[in-house]
């Protein structure tokens, strides 16, 4: 296999596996909590899923349209020398690879945005949900920062394909300022976001296996800090936005994992070898909860939610119909301060009971 079809067959194999893990993800929520109940982040997921479609189709005509040509390349000497035919190549190679830097910039930031909406939902209720909309904004801003500064570091901004006359190094495609911008910004979202549910997950009361579990799950985000340190390549920004829906998704597919959810789902029989249909009367069919010590928030009812608890044994991570009927809840009078009881004890005895007569009669 020649160079150029490994570079091809990597663009399709990571288009096929985000793709994958989308269309799990939404067939997993939908199953579970009706399309109808649909939050934000299922629809930012969904709009992830269509640019991430146009991805590898930049990739492979920067790849083997454009032959992986960029002026970032290029020196002075070879721009003074270059026929206007290499000129037009070049150029349009430079063109596809800011579209594609663009493409990957937003899919990223989308996908960010989407965790923390995520996020929202996990740690409803506890002390760490005030963190998540301000860390909105910063991720906002941030994108916003980067994109003003693609489009304003080089001046006219046509200078970042042109080859000739030289437009200097400050306009070029992998020029200098857009990296740092970008990995910086990068650096500090993902760090904050990734220690968002990390002080809830300690306090979760479950054995060290699956502690261990849950913080290998949503510390699955700190993979694509390390990917950012790697070298710059034609295909890094496809290889991390592959690497950020896989990590975006994976806490929302593992129901996927559990026998009980595709049960609930009709797609599978029980141990007694019944199938259970499911019953979705407008709302959930089922949920996939995580155990901790608030319990009794009101206002929680996302099945994601930690502080959202039904559970059967222990303290531990599974799916749960939402279907069951509710114990009334204790008017708020009584649940604390003194309250007084009448217990009245009946007996029963050997004889003949009489009833009286009365007297009137």
């Amino acid at each position: 296999m020649t160079a150029l079809a490994g570079q091809i067959a990597e663009i399709w194999i990571l288009y096929v596996i985000g793709t994958a893990m989308i269309a799990a993800r939404i067939f997993c929520r939908t199953k579970m909590v009706g399309y109808r109940n649909y939050d934000w982040d299922d629809y930012l997921v969904i709009a992830v899923a269509g640019m991430w479609t146009a991805a590898p189709v930049i990739g492979q005509v920067f790849v083997q349209g454009a032959e992986g040509r960029h002026t970032s390349d290029l020196t002075f000497e070879e721009r003074k020398n270059m026929n206007e035919e290499d000129r037009k190549k070049w150029a349009y190679g430079s063109q596809m690879f800011l579209l594609g830097l663009t493409g990957y910039v937003v899919i990223l930031w989308t996908l960010k945005f989407n965790m923390l909406c995520f996020y929202s939902r996990v740690v409803r209720g506890l002390w760490t949900e005030r963190f998540v909309k301000p860390l909105m904004v910063v991720v906002v801003l941030s994108v916003v920062v980067i994109i003003i500064t693609l489009a304003a570091t080089c001046r006219p901004f046509h200078h970042l394909w042109q080859v000739w006359p030289d437009p200097g190094r400050q306009c070029v495609p992998q020029n200098l300022t857009f990296f740092v911008v970008i990995l910086v910004f990068n650096l500090v979202t993902d760090i904050c976001i990734m220690l968002i549910p990390i002080p809830v997950l300690v306090g979760i009361q479950t054995n060290r296996l699956k502690k261990f579990g849950l913080f290998l799950l949503f510390s699955l985000g700190f993979f694509c800090i390390q990917l950012n340190q790697k070298g710059v390549s034609a295909l890094w920004s496809m290889r991390e936005d592959c690497v950020g829906i896989f990590v975006g998704q994976a806490p929302m597919v593992t129901p996927l994992l559990k026998r009980r959810f595709w049960v609930m789902a009709g797609y599978a029989t029980d141990k007694t070898g019944n199938s259970q249909t499911p019953h979705y009367n407008g709302s959930r069919l089922e949920s996939h909860e995580l155990r901790s010590g608030r319990a009794n928030n009101s206002k929680v009812h996302d099945p994601y939610s930690i502080t959202n608890v039904v559970s059967r044994s222990e303290s531990q991570e599974e799916i749960v119909q939402k279907d069951l009927p509710s114990l009334p809840e204790q008017p708020r009078q009584f649940r604390s301060g003194i309250r007084v009881e009448q217990r009245i004890d009946v007996e029963a005895v050997q004889g003949t009971y009489t009833q009286p007569r009365d007297p009137r009669w």
